[in-house]
This record gives structure tokens, C-alpha cells and sequence, in this order.
């Protein structure tokens, strides 16, 4: 199929997600089962996938049409008030800014770097979804990164989480297609660093360590990253936290089941570092464990959405 690594990613990602729900806010060290498991704050079944899944899924079906920052946005409000791309037509488990966007939305029909001048912004909850871009078939007359701001920009407007965002899809354009963490590390270290103003940025918007100089290298950095202590890791919901997390995990581990119990046992955010985590190990780990897949509910939505993608000829 023409979006084989769309649909990969798409099941990995669900299956994180769907791991993780039941551990969401617990502290690190945690217990944590080897199979699915149901309950948590929202009470789930086993199995039962959340909003990074759900928002993940609206985003897709949006690009499979022309490119329409309104469809997207029409699609996240359809989400949360009709629960639409969700299990059981419910939603849950989404974040304050983006139910504050979607609000925005729905009540005045704007929309569009939302909280552009929030202070307390920067949550995950774009850096969550913003992954498809990495294999959509952007208009010829736009950059990627323009794309990538715009998308991201829609519940998340602050310039942090849009330059988290082109990391991440950088990150996950190479890994698809190498399946080597620090190759794909190493690659969006040097796209993110090609241009002076965009590394001023980095510097002012708590990413300095991302930033390469005559004695930072690419290589400094991914050594770093791969070397932090997993008891110091931060978990929350900020979207550093969260790259910082994923990073790490795809250094440190080679088994998909390994690296998503890994980051749901470190506690916290579970539900979306775990889609996440589950995300880059469905590139860098060819067998998906079994009893998981076998227990994700709802797949008929995930799969009706991945064929409708297909069709469109919008991924690669």
C-alpha cells in the first residue's frame, strides 16, 4: 500500500497510546502489567485508545482532502463535541489547550495559532498528532516547515511547540525510512540547525540544547541525550518533557514492548509519551507484540481511516 508507512506507525502509535491510558498521572515506578490493562482516571477498557489517537486520526482524514486548515480544525470540533474518531463516541483525555481551542472554534469559527502568547502554553498536545505530516504530500508552493507551524499552530500557537513540531517530524521522516534512532537523531539535529535565525529561536524558547556550534556537535548531543538517568527524567505534559522522552526511549531500547513499558513505567503523561514512544519503535522494531494488538479496541476506525488514506494518494 502506497501509506505502508503511515499504517505501521498508526497501529504502533495506537497501541502505545492504549497501553499507557490506564497508568496516566501515576507516579514513577509505578507497577506496570506486561498486557493491557483497563481502569485509570477515565476508567477505561482494556485496550481503549485516547485523544492523541483520536486527534491523530481527525488530522489524517483532514489531509486526505485538499489541504484545508478548517477541515482539520472542523474535524477536531466534530471530536469533541459529536465523539467522532473516538471508541465509544465518547471523548476523553484531552488537554486544556487544545479543548480551549476547539472551543474557540466552535463558538466563533477562528481559528489558527491559538495561545500564539500564552505563557503557560506549550503543552504536548500538538507535538502529539503533528506526526502524519512526515509523509503527507504538502502543496509544491509550501515549505514543510510552514505546514508543520500551521498544523501545530491550530491548538498550539506558541513558537516552542511549533519548533518541537518540525523536530519531531524531521526525527520521524528519516527513522521511517532507516529505522536507525541516531541516524534520525542526528538528521533533524543538523535540519533544525541550517539556519542562524531559527537557532536564535532554539536558544530562546528552552531548546538551546538542541543548538550545534563550533564545539557543540550533532554527536555531543545525541550522547547526551542517550546518557541522561531514566529516575530524573520529567514526564509531564510540557512538550519538551515529551520530546525529551521519546528521544531517549529510541536511544536506549530495540524492542517495541520494552521501550512503551519503559515509558509508561517513568510515570506521568503515559498515555501520550507511550503513543509516542510506541510511534518511533514501530520503525525501529519490526514485530509488534501480539496480545496488544490483539486487544486494541476499535480497530475497524483505525483501519477505516488508514484505507480512506490510501485512496487519497496524500501520503508516502
Amino acid at each position: 500500500m502506497a501509506n505502508e508507512l503511515l499504517r505501521r506507525g498508526m497501529y504502533g502509535f495506537a497501541m502505545g497510546d492504549a497501553f499507557g491510558v490506564p497508568y496516566e498521572f501515576n507516579a514513577s515506578n509505578t507497577e506496570v502489567s506486561t498486557e493491557m490493562q483497563g481502569g485509570g482516571v477515565n476508567n477505561q477498557l482494556p485496550g481503549t485508545w485516547s485523544d492523541d489517537t483520536s486527534l491523530t486520526l481527525a488530522t489524517i482524514t483532514a489531509l486526505t482532502g485538499e489541504y484545508d486548515l478548517k477541515a482539520i480544525m472542523q474535524n477536531f470540533d466534530d471530536y469533541l463535541y459529536e465523539g467522532q474518531y473516538t471508541p465509544d463516541g465518547v471523548a476523553f483525555g484531552y488537554g486544556d489547550e487544545t479543548a480551549a481551542a476547539i472551543k474557540h472554534f466552535h463558538e466563533t469559527g477562528k481559528y489558527g495559532n491559538f495561545g500564539l502568547n500564552n505563557p503557560l502554553g506549550s503543552g504536548n498536545g500538538a507535538l502529539m498528532r503533528i506526526w502524519p505530516l512526515a509523509f503527507y504530500a504538502y502543496p509544491a508552493q509550501m515549505t514543510l516547515e510552514q505546514i508543520v507551524d500551521a498544523v501545530t499552530g491550530l491548538t498550539h500557537g506558541q513558537m516552542r511547540s511549533k519548533l518541537a513540531s518540525r523536530f519531531f517530524v524531521y526525527f520521524i521522516r528519516v527513522l521511517a525510512r532507516r529505522g536507525d534512532s541516531e541516524k534520525a537523531i542526528l538528521q533533524a539535529i543538523r535540519a533544525i540547525n541550517r539556519q542562524p535565525a531559527v537557532q536564535e529561536l532554539l536558544k530562546q524558547e528552552e531548546m538551546g540544547w538542541l543548538v550545534t556550534d563550533a564545539t557543540v556537535t550533532p554527536t555531543d548531543i545525541v550522547n547526551k541525550i542517550k546518557l541522561q538517568d531514566q529516575a530524573k527524567l520529567a514526564t509531564s505534559g510540557y512538550v519538551l518533557d515529551t520530546l525529551n522522552v521519546v528521544l531517549w526511549a529510541s536511544l536506549n531500547f530495540q524492542d517495541y514492548a520494552e521501550a512503551v513499558h519503559a515509558a509508561v513505567q517513568i510515570g506521568g503523561d503515559t498515555d501520550t509519551n507511550a503513543a509516542l514512544v510506541g510511534l518511533a519503535f514501530s520503525y525501529i522494531d519490526n514485530d509488534f507484540p501480539d496480545n496488544w494488538l490483539s486487544r486494541l479496541r476499535a480497530k475497524n476506525k483505525i483501519e477505516s481511516v488508514l484505507i480512506i488514506a490510501d485512496e487519497a494518494v496524500k501520503f508516502d
